[in-house]
């Protein structure tokens, strides 16, 4: 369809794999290819018979972004005047604390010997990049001198959100960044395999679950990330900082480490003395 050549081009290959997989199903169930047909009550209904299937509110919630993201594109493109599932609510999901690694797990973590992974993990606690984010590193995008890296798009891959942000490098990322190459060119991805190609997503999802199970450390690569904006709000951050160099495009999804900040807040009201 015209939409999912829209995704193809303008998104990544996991938006794109996603929205054939829910449209598929979506159209399965409504009968029809023709969105005109589509009724809101439809939608509502598509909507509680997966969650009734057993389906998780969040995965649900995940397949009606894509099937809003198509009715909206049809109404710019004109295809229809109203899109049915303008007023469709999503599920209220429950509040899940982001799982992070101690000081004492990092620790363990970087001293585990993995040729691989190593480099890896040394940047990923350093910057809270997510997986594709570190899958499309090129070293075009680090500028050592000013000690800068740069989250953007590449031909194929945009980042979440479609920002461009800018990241500063502490000693620990220079050092990641050291012990993953020394003669490069700017168009050369930073992690690549012995033929020199990007790891693949999935290889890095399960490699990372491997790696933590053997060490019995609890989480995934995605745990890095939390732990990099987990423990600058320990450390003082605040909230909008920390929001800027995870990339969010609404402070309300960084709120989420928000209760990590409460001993530095009493801390701070401590200070005061009337």
């Amino acid at each position: 369809t015209e939409y999912l050549k829209h995704v193809r081009a303008n998104g990544i290959a996991y938006s794109h794999d996603l929205s054939v997989a829910v449209l598929e199903r979506f159209k399965g169930y409504v009968a029809t290819e023709r969105l005109k047909n589509i009724s809101h009550l439809q939608i509502e209904k598509y909507k509680n018979w997966r969650r009734e299937s057993g389906i998780l509110a969040s995965s649900v919630n995940r397949e009606l972004a894509v099937i809003k993201a198509m009715f909206n594109r049809g109404v710019e493109w004109n295809f229809l005047s109203r899109s049915p599932a303008q007023a469709i609510k999503k599920f209220k999901e429950p509040k899940r604390q982001a799982h992070f690694f101690t000081q004492a797990e990092v620790a363990k973590i970087l001293e585990a010997d993995d040729r691989v992974l190593h480099a890896m993990a040394v940047l990923l606690v350093n910057t809270g990049l997510r997986r594709d984010e570190l899958r499309h590193l090129t070293w075009g995008d680090i500028n050592i001198e000013r000690k800068i890296l740069t989250v953007q798009a590449k031909e194929g891959w945009r980042p979440k959100d479609y920002e461009v942000r800018h990241i500063p490098l502490n000693a620990g990322a220079l050092k990641a960044l050291r012990e993953a190459g020394t003669t490069h060119d700017a168009m050369d991805w930073i992690f690549r395999d012995r033929d020199g190609n990007r790891y693949a997503a999935d290889f890095l999802t399960h490699r990372f679950k491997k790696f933590l199970r053997q060490l019995k450390i609890e989480g995934s690569l995605h745990s890095f990330r939390h732990t990099f904006a987990s423990h600058l709000i320990m450390k003082g951050a605040d909230l909008y900082s920390v929001s800027k160099l995870l990339g969010h495009a609404s402070i309300k999804t960084t709120e989420i480490y928000a209760h990590l900040a409460a001993d530095h807040l009493k801390a701070a009201v401590d200070r005061l003395v009337f």
